[in-house]
Order: C-alpha cells, then structure tokens, then sequence
C-alpha cells in the first residue's frame, strides 16, 4: 500500500520519499496472564484481573519503506541525511489515509539502507513503535482551525458545551465517549462544591472540596484543589465507548459545573459516523 505519513509535525513529501506501508496491524496484541494448574482443564485468564477490569493492550509496530532517488551519489547522500535528522527520537504519527487518529511514535531500531542503480537510488525502511490505541485528533474541545475532517462530514465545529453540565445536589450527567476505546477523563468542579462524590457503574470516587475548584485527573489518579492534592476514598473509573451515566453528589447546596475533558481512543481508524451528534450535543 503506496501512502504517506507526517512525523514530528514533518510529511514524508517533504523529503521526496515514495512511502510504501510494509506492515500496519490493525489491532494490538493482548496482553494475557494466564496460569495453567496441574488438576484444573484449560487454565485460568487472569488477563481482565485488574482494577480496571479489563484486558490491557501491548504497543505495536509500523513498518514504512522508503524510496528515494538522486541524480549522483554525493546528492542521494545528502537526502539520506536529512532523513536520518528527521527519522530519529519520538513524535506524532500521522497516516495519510487515517488522518483523525494520531499515534505516539517512536524510531527503534537502527535505519541501513543500499544504495542502487550507481548510487541514484536508495531503499530505507524505517519501525516506529506505537502505544496500542491512536488517539483522535481533536477531543471534546472539538475540531480545531487545521484539523483534517472528511469530505461530507457531519461533525460539528464545537462539542465543548456538550461536556459541561450543571448539577443542584445531586444527579446523572451522561458523558458520551465518541471513540471506540476506554478513556480516562480530565473533570473539573467549580461552583458551591462541598463533600463530592462520582459514581460510575459499580466504582465511586469520594473527596471533600468545600468551597474549592477542583480538578479530578483519572489519568494520573489525582485530585486537585486550589491549595494542591487532596485525599480520596474509592476508586478512578474510566469512561468506555458510547453513553456512561456519571452519578453526582455533592454535599453543599446550590450549582456545581461539571466540565469533562478527554481525547478519544481508537484500536486503529476514527469513523464517527454512528454518533447521533444533535443527541450527543443535547
């Protein structure tokens, strides 16, 4: 397959390569615990013992080739350097033909190359390693000025006001996860805030914050207060594909704002066509 990419904000166009995608997996490998017992048939799968209760994901491996060609030796070589310059360290990855997906790139292992045809034409083939979910180019914020959309595309230009959400005392606010992976959230609290409580299925998320922002990163498994990071009972969620009703408590009379923050996850392209985005923004 014939396609170009961008790394490190850089397209592969600008170094006058032919790209040739030699290997691109479209999932990445589970990772599986599993223990096999001497009296027990099959084994048991451990892999979704966790507290996230799930199966985790290993990185995975692009494989691109490069073609390059120069009128002597002494100009391939000057190509090859600029090439080498760019091709090294980690970046953003972006495929040509998977533009709304961004996946953390890095070179790993060593870039040789054989000159041909008298030193006018060279082969490269490059391995960037990947975490095993791209991440979408634009997130609740919405698409931003330069963000490649499809041709026809329904997505709206703003989703921010779709993820703030007011809540007197207590109530569900329903939190759309438009990728097709787990995420884990950024929410902030401002407003009459006092002993909080975030409830997501079987898991709850307790802390006090009386009368201060706060700002719950699920990511890094913290809250955060004007005055720093706080103590928390219970236990960080993540938000899955689709709806996920976000049960609030909040011991203080009067409004809270909830603003929810992410990026969405996908296990390889983003096709958001199955969004009922007037409900989603409702």
């Amino acid at each position: 397959m014939r396609n170009g990419f961008t790394f490190k904000d850089r397209h592969s166009s600008e170094f006058g390569v032919t790209v040739r995608t030699k290997s691109r997996p479209i999932t990445a490998g589970l990772k599986s615990f599993t223990a096999d017992l001497p009296y027990r048939d099959g084994e048991y799968d451990f892999s979704a013992a966790n507290p996230q209760g799930r199966a985790h994901y290993a990185k995975r491996i692009f494989v691109m080739s490069l073609s390059l060609r120069a009128d002597n030796l002494g100009a391939l070589q000057g190509k090859i350097s600029k090439l080498a310059l760019w091709l090294t360290g980690s970046g953003k990855l972006i495929f040509d033909d998977l533009p709304l997906v961004v996946w953390n790139g890095t070179v790993t292992d060593e870039i040789v190359y054989m000159p041909e045809h008298g030193g006018t034409k060279a082969e490269v083939e490059v391995s960037f390693s990947a975490e095993p979910f791209g991440e979408g180019i634009f997130g609740t914020e919405g698409p931003l000025i330069g963000h490649p959309l499809p041709i026809g595309s329904d997505i709206p230009l703003s989703t921010d006001c779709a993820y703030t959400y007011t809540v007197n005392s207590s109530g569900n606010i329903c939190v759309v996860n438009f990728g097709d992976m787990p995420v884990s959230p950024v929410i902030k609290i401002t407003g009459n805030t006092g002993n909080i409580t975030l409830s997501l299925g079987e898991k709850t998320l307790s802390f006090s914050a009386v009368g201060e922002s706060v700002t719950v990163d699920f990511a890094r498994q913290t809250v955060r207060t004007d005055g720093g990071i706080i103590g928390v009972t219970g236990e960080f969620f993540e938000l899955g594909a689709g709806l996920n009703y976000i049960a609030v408590t909040n011991s203080a009379a009067g409004n809270i704002i909830i603003t929810v923050e992410f990026k969405p996850k996908h296990m390889y392209g983003a096709d958001y066509s199955h969004i009922d985005w007037g409900d989603a923004l409702a």
